[in-house]
């Protein structure tokens, strides 16, 4: 009998054919396990401009911006998130009345339920400031102005004449 050698490779042998699939199956995998995996690199192309896919938000973001209702959305979000802003405690008390546009900027305008609470709203002015600038970012609002209670409204009735009414009975 002659011994296996490198060049001619092990002596043939009486397999079937499925027992050779199977021997040469075994031998794939087992070559596969032991050969190092490389994946293949992922090439992304980043273009940095308009082409690449955009989130729902940075789209309306740069709408807004673009088209001048920025500040107008932060009002909203001042108004929206009042109570988170300065607390439920305070919020029960003092309201968001308004935002005006004026020559200085834009004013938020504060209604108190009372002068106290008032006085109270103006000795926290730069906190509450603070607080809208770190949750709603810079440029919301310029300037904080804080209101009393409104007076009662006069409301005569639905039997009223419209205009000034006679005059000549007081003199």
């Amino acid at each position: 009998m002659t011994e296996p050698t490198q060049e001619t490779g092990p002596p043939p042998t009486s397999e079937s054919g499925s027992d050779l699939a199977r021997t040469a199956l075994a031998r794939a995998k087992a070559s596969a396990r032991s050969a190092p995996t490389k994946k293949a690199p992922v090439r992304r192309v980043q273009y940095g401009d308009d082409r690449d896919p955009q989130t729902v938000d940075k789209v309306m973001q740069g709408w807004l911006r673009d088209h001048g209702y920025e500040s107008q959305v932060g009002s909203g979000s001042l108004i929206a998130r009042w109570p988170e802003i300065v607390g439920d405690a305070l919020a029960d008390h003092v309201v968001p009345d308004s935002v005006r546009e004026t020559e200085n900027g834009r004013e938020l305008w504060l209604r108190a339920d009372s002068t106290a609470w008032a006085t109270q709203v103006r000795l926290l002015l730069p906190q509450i400031d603070g607080r809208i600038r770190a949750l709603l970012g810079p440029g919301v609002v310029d300037r904080i102005k804080v209101t009393g209670p409104a007076p009662p409204t006069r409301n005569p009735g639905p039997r009223r004449v419209p205009g000034r009414g006679p005059r000549d009975t007081y003199g």
